[in-house]
């Protein structure tokens, strides 16, 4: 067994809860132009055609040049007009959501409970899709950003997961070897491909146990944050 020296993490949904802090991001915004009040309006059915229509945008917004904030007003824009919610101004909804958002720390369970043990024995570092800002907020708001000097993302990086180059970023900074360095992630496209490609060990942090292509094998499988005990111990074993 091999001794690490490095664990990188992929954030959303393996560190914070992304879907928590988005729903809960949404709702405070949507309550504060009082959308919840008009007649018609129904939470589900607005979280089921923002999501797609925030999908496309999100896609096309490196090819487009679309910043977070145009990326968001249009989602908000298209879904106010697909379910006749007129009236309501885009662009401040969108800026009133990105306000709560980049303010919301979610924990998946066990994240403040691990990183303590991993801070001092291994360097630790974050490589992560999506906005800088809003990232670097969110961990900062749990406390939790100092133990992460080495932080990448992919607006800030210009490439996103599984581009090896987002990776290749991360392995250069930490100083290390890639065989000394450990990723763990919950996204078998993103993180797995992404990790493979760049020569990097990968733990599958798969807490709903969804079942997996066979031709998918990484390194470790966990089903909670707590397990990766268990996997270091066995490698600190071998120091």
């Amino acid at each position: 067994m091999k001794a690490y020296k490095a664990i990188l993490f992929d954030l959303d949904n393996t560190l914070l809860d992304y879907d928590a802090s988005e729903r809960e991001s949404m709702q405070g915004a949507i309550r504060r132009f009082g959308l919840p009040d008009r007649e018609g309006f129904l939470w589900e059915a607005f979280r089921a055609a923002f999501a797609p229509i925030n999908w496309t945008y999100w896609s096309e917004r490196m090819a487009r040049n679309l910043h977070i904030s145009q990326v968001l007003e249009y989602s908000f824009r298209d879904t106010l007009a697909q379910l006749g919610h007129d009236g309501v101004p885009a662009a401040e909804l969108a800026a009133a959501y990105w306000e709560l958002f980049c303010s919301s720390c979610r924990f998946m369970d066990g994240t403040p409970e691990l990183l303590p043990r991993l801070h001092g024995a291994y360097a630790l570092g974050i490589v992560s899709n999506g906005i800088g800002e809003a990232q670097r907020k969110r961990l900062a708001t749990g406390g939790i950003l100092h133990y992460f000097p080495h932080v990448f993302v992919s607006d800030e990086v210009g490439a996103a997961k599984p581009d090896r180059l987002i990776f290749d970023r991360a392995v250069a900074s930490l100083g290390v070897p890639r065989a000394d360095i450990l990723f763990v992630g919950d996204n078998l496209k993103d993180d797995y491909e992404g990790a493979r490609a760049a020569g990097i060990d990968f733990c599958h942090y798969n807490p709903g146990r969804k079942p997996a292509d066979a031709a998918i094998a990484p390194d470790y499988t966990i089903h909670a944050l707590f397990e990766l005990d268990a996997i270091i111990s066995r490698e600190e074993e071998q120091r």
